[in-house]
């Protein structure tokens, strides 16, 4: 049975039809890293299906696209909303809040030798960032690990072009705009 109760009434973009997979791919890993996390919906959707650990990477600062809609929040409006909405995931352990930028924390992932057994990328949708992202985490996949990501839809270019061009010309689609790579 999937707990994703509390997660719809987080704000955010994900569909239920998403969550409800990603949900059902979190109940058999315990080392998890989301790569954008915005207010915690995908965060708590993860973390309340596994029994494991999710390490959320966001600077909570919102992408381009996301400045006007935070121009009159505080500087930290997101992050507080984030922690908020996370609770007592991020105290227990089963969220570890990660707030620096993706490049620099898949680095000290790597330092440490950490191999995760799922990467969801959700942050900046460009195609340099989504990019530099597959680039980054996807070394820090464990043999047998899910390695996907959101928003491979028509509407975002950059995110469609830099998968199709570095995880496979026709990556699995198995909810909405999901994408998976063929690994």
């Amino acid at each position: 049975m999937l707990n994703l109760e509390y997660a719809k009434t987080v704000t955010g973009w994900m569909n239920p039809a998403e969550m409800e997979w990603l949900a059902s791919q979190a109940k058999v890993r315990l080392l998890i890293a989301e790569i954008g996390s915005w207010m915690g919906r995908t965060t708590c959707a993860l973390a309340d299906n596994t029994s494991g650990t999710v390490y959320a990477v966001d600077t909570w600062k919102g992408s381009e696209e996301h400045q006007q809609l935070l121009a009159e929040k505080g500087e930290d409006w997101l992050y507080l909303e984030f922690l908020k909405n996370v609770g007592a995931r991020a105290e227990s352990g089963n969220v570890v809040v990660t707030r620096k930028p993706s490049l620099e924390a898949a680095a000290e992932f790597a330092a440490r030798g950490l191999k995760l057994d799922m990467i969801f990328i959700d942050a900046a949708h460009d195609y340099d960032n989504v990019k530099a992202d597959i680039l980054a985490w996807r070394p820090l996949l464990a043999i047998g690990g899910l390695f996907c990501g959101h928003d491979f839809d028509a509407g975002r270019v950059g995110v469609v072009k830099a998968v199709k061009e570095l995880v496979s010309e026709y990556p699995a689609r198995p909810a909405g705009s999901i994408w998976v790579a063929n690994v």
